[in-house]
């Protein structure tokens, strides 16, 4: 049985990815390929370099603990900001956040690991801002199919690549790698289903964790930025062909977020709850030879 995965972003909902990879596990089930944009881009990456599902949950009860302590606001570049919109100059904030530590926290989960180092395929997208072009990152160029607009690259850290997938525009400062300006993979495709079907795996299992969203009483410009994102995300999701298998779309926690820490757990039940209740199905339907009349069913809940 052989089936690849991919994981859709949504900040801090990623964490319903973990609940879809324990429940897949205590049935004998394990992708052989991945691809995720944003925080799928994440869990993708931390899977392909080694991490068992309980390994992964036990990433996501540290960070639902003290995943604030990776929030790093750019205060030195907002307090050049406001100076520059009250006298009128051009403004250089590129985000709220730097993204240093959680990039350095991805990277010693990683020990550091290039892409080159991980024998699982593994697809990680983000969107070069200079030119346009969607910055396809994985473990090897062998076999991986021309995509219009598109570019493959297999030379970066693991940490580098999750980090840029992950970096929510207007969020997070954008990641410079060489002439490169890197944001958030989700801003051209959410669910990077065609890409992990471009780099050779045709039987693709994916998970949507966009769902309903209910914005906080109070809402911040984070969430602002983040939620739009979303919607826009969701719009574009509907007119692009992806060629998954099945897809499962889990209810998440409605005031679940980009950033919402304390929400971590409970996603990660809704995730393994319906993955469990479609265990069935997915055996039966990966356990199809390609090409011998394989059918398409969507799962929504």
């Amino acid at each position: 049985m052989s089936f690849g995965m991919a994981f859709a972003g949504g900040g801090t909902r990623g964490a319903a990815h973990v609940g879809v990879l324990m429940a897949l596990e205590e049935n004998g089930l394990r992708p052989d390929a991945v691809s995720g944009a944003s925080a799928g881009g994440i869990v993708a990456g931390l899977y392909a370099a080694g991490f068992t599902a309980k390994e992964l949950h036990e990433v996501v009860e540290e960070l639902s603990k003290k995943g604030m302590l990776l929030v790093d606001p750019a205060y030195g570049d907002i307090l050049l900001a406001l100076g520059q919109f009250l006298s009128r100059r051009p403004l250089s904030l590129s985000g709220f956040l730097k993204g240093n530590r959680l990039e350095r926290y991805l990277d010693t989960l990683t020990e550091g690991k290039k892409l080159c180092q991980l024998s699982m395929r593994t697809v990680i997208p983000a969107v070069d801002l200079i030119s346009g072009l969607v910055i396809s990152y994985t473990n090897s160029l062998f076999g991986v199919r021309p995509m219009r607009g598109v570019t493959w690259e297999n030379e970066a850290t693991l940490s580098e690549a999750m980090r840029a997938s992950a970096a929510v525009p207007a969020v997070f400062r954008p990641k410079a790698i060489g002439k490169r300006r890197l944001v958030d993979g989700g801003v051209v495709d959410i669910l990077p289903v065609d890409l992990l079907v471009a780099a050779g795996e045709e039987n693709v299992l994916a998970v949507d964790i966009s769902g309903s969203y209910q914005c906080p009483a109070h809402i911040d410009i984070l969430e602002v930025a983040s939620h739009s994102l979303g919607i826009l995300q969701d719009n574009l999701r509907e007119c692009k062909t992806r060629g998954e298998r099945l897809l499962l779309k889990p209810a998440l926690p409605e005031d679940a977020g980009l950033l919402t820490f304390s929400q971590m757990e409970a996603c990660v039940q809704a995730g393994y709850e319906a993955t469990s209740r479609m265990i069935p199905t997915i055996r039966a339907l990966f356990s199809l030879q390609a090409g011998g009349g394989e059918r398409e069913i969507k799962m929504a809940r």
